[in-house]
């Protein structure tokens, strides 16, 4: 088990990387790409030069016999949930860290852009049931605390429900929230909490993949374990039909899940865990797409 010491040490390390990450890379973006909720009126001033007609107060510039323009501010604060799945497939990775580990840094980039941008974040923790649960709050020290707890868990369940997440969330929070899902989806059918929930709030499923699911290494015999149901089995992957027909299963199951997620109007992305893997550089595509497509 991970001691304190460790634990605050490694909190500090991804939150440190996430500064930065944000700091240099996403903050600006994120703002383009979540607006607020609407703008307010906020004063009157003098036009100038380069204002847009439609901002002028005709009433006002009637009665003073100059033109003024009216100035909005932007109603900016959000409501944020971090939903991430910590069941036992999420702690296996062959390459570097495990997928548990770059949820933990992916939770922490979105959870600074969100905070300094003046938004409450949310956080929930799950498997097989609500394991963690964070009131969205505004300011560092929550997410914090629940980035603590993620990598503290020491989730035994073998079963991912997603639903039961979405379906949390839905019972809590009255208004509409954007919703980070953060999962491998190995797990049972989630479709109708996922549309359910898609029709109320905004969600952005995040995929994490290890390489090893997508072509698998020829290594021999080995022993796979599916943590998901507690299962071993015995593996030849030198035999060039398993791994081919490996494949050609996990790619119909991934154009199943892509296709789930398109037809319930949920941005979906998704991150192989390998040596090459930069969540900064997708999140920052994906906002940049989220703006450019509300432009």
């Amino acid at each position: 088990m991970i001691s304190l010491s460790d634990l605050i040490k490694e909190s500090r390390k991804i939150e440190i990387k996430a500064k930065g990450l944000v700091d240099d890379n996403l903050n600006g973006e994120y703002k383009t790409a979540f607006k607020g909720r609407g703008i307010d009126f906020h004063d009157l001033r003098e036009y100038s030069h380069g204002d847009e007609v439609r901002t002028i107060d005709w009433n006002t510039t009637a009665r003073t016999g100059e033109p003024y323009v009216k100035q909005f501010v932007e109603q900016r604060e959000l409501t944020i949930y971090i939903a991430i799945d910590i069941s036992k497939s999420n702690n296996y990775g062959s390459v570097i860290k495990s997928r548990h580990h770059l949820a933990a840094l992916i939770s922490a980039i979105l959870s600074r852009s969100a905070t300094k941008n003046g938004d409450r974040v949310g956080f929930v923790l799950f498997g097989d049931k609500i394991e963690q649960y964070s009131e969205p709050q505004k300011g560092l020290p929550n997410s914090m605390k629940m980035l603590r707890k993620l990598l503290k868990s020491d989730c035994m369940t073998s079963t991912s429900r997603p639903d039961l997440a979405l379906e949390f969330i839905m019972k809590r929070q009255k208004k509409r929230a954007m919703i980070f899902l953060i999962s491998d989806f190995l797990c049972p059918e989630f479709e109708n909490s996922l549309k359910v929930c898609s029709f109320k709030n905004e969600i952005i499923s995040i995929q994490i993949i290890d390489p090893t699911e997508i072509e698998l290494p020829n290594v021999g015999k080995v022993y796979l374990s599916n943590p998901e149901n507690d299962k071993t089995y015995l593996v030849d992957t030198s035999n060039k039909n398993f791994r081919n027909n490996f494949k050609k299963t996990r790619d119909l199951w991934q154009t199943k899940l892509d296709k789930l997620f398109k037809s319930s109007n949920v941005d979906h992305i998704k991150l192989v865990n390998d040596a090459d893997c930069d969540p900064a550089k997708t999140l920052k595509a994906l906002f940049k797409s989220r703006a450019s497509s509300k432009a």
